[in-house]
């Protein structure tokens, strides 16, 4: 049962509530780790995702995925709306000797991105589009992603399962079965089945592979089974 409870919903999560978790809180593992995202790490080696590729880290958060990346060599745009986790991805860069792999954009997504169209032979949303909670705020930011991303590249999206243990036991109070929003930190997100997330994919892209990835994790020490779906899209010809 939904709770019967009016809620306000905003469009995007905001900055003030990104920097609250990424400086205070850190209800989310991957706020303090560096260890890149799981599904990331297994879909870099099946796609051989190498130099001399350009890749947009679109929500960066502390930088864990732009790092891992530029480790390989590859060239990396990390762009995120919050001075503190730009900092944090400036400083990993430099401590890794990594500044001349790493550069970083200031921008609000899911607007209009600085980069001229087809800049990028990857975009990668780990974790970020989910929090676009109004359908045509998920859209335009999937618009703006194909409009950089250059003819025949591909576009990596993470997002979570409506069977995630962490997140699942939130939907008693979820406005309409998919939405959530963690009281440890404020911030929402959209859930996903599998026929929802390929259903909002396959308009707009190829659906080049799909995976259901399931593994353990722990929030506040507490270990959970989390499960999130892996996408990787094609863009389709202009």
């Amino acid at each position: 049962m939904h709770s019967g409870t009016a809620t306000t919903i905003p469009g995007i999560v905001s900055k003030e509530t990104w920097d609250n978790e990424f400086g205070t809180v850190h209800a989310i593992p991957s706020s303090t780790r560096m260890e890149p995202a799981k599904a990331l790490v297994l879909f870099t080696e099946l796609l051989g995702i190498r130099a001399p590729l350009s890749v947009l880290d679109a929500g960066t958060g502390n930088g864990r995925n732009a790092l891992y990346l530029a480790k390989r060599g590859i060239d990396v745009t990390a762009l995120d709306f919050s001075d503190l986790v730009l900092e944090k991805t400036l400083r990993g860069a430099k401590e890794a000797g990594l500044s001349d792999k790493v550069s970083v954009v200031k921008h609000s997504l899911p607007e209009r991105t600085p980069f001229r169209a087809e800049s990028f032979d990857l975009v990668l949303d780990a974790y970020l589009s989910c929090h676009f909670l109004r359908s045509d705020i998920w859209e335009h930011f999937w618009a703006e992603m194909d409009r950089v991303t250059k003819p025949g590249g591909q576009l990596l999206s993470i997002a979570f399962s409506l069977e995630d243990e962490y997140y699942r036991r939130l939907l008693t109070d979820s406005p309409d079965g998919t939405l959530v929003c963690d009281p440890a930190n404020g911030i929402w997100k959209r859930l996903y089945s599998e026929q929802q997330i390929k259903t909002l994919f396959t308009r707009q892209f190829h659906l080049e592979y799909f995976a259901k990835f399931e593994f353990s994790d722990s929030v506040f020490e507490k270990p959970y089974r989390r499960v999130v779906f892996t996408s990787v899209l094609r863009k389709l010809s202009s």
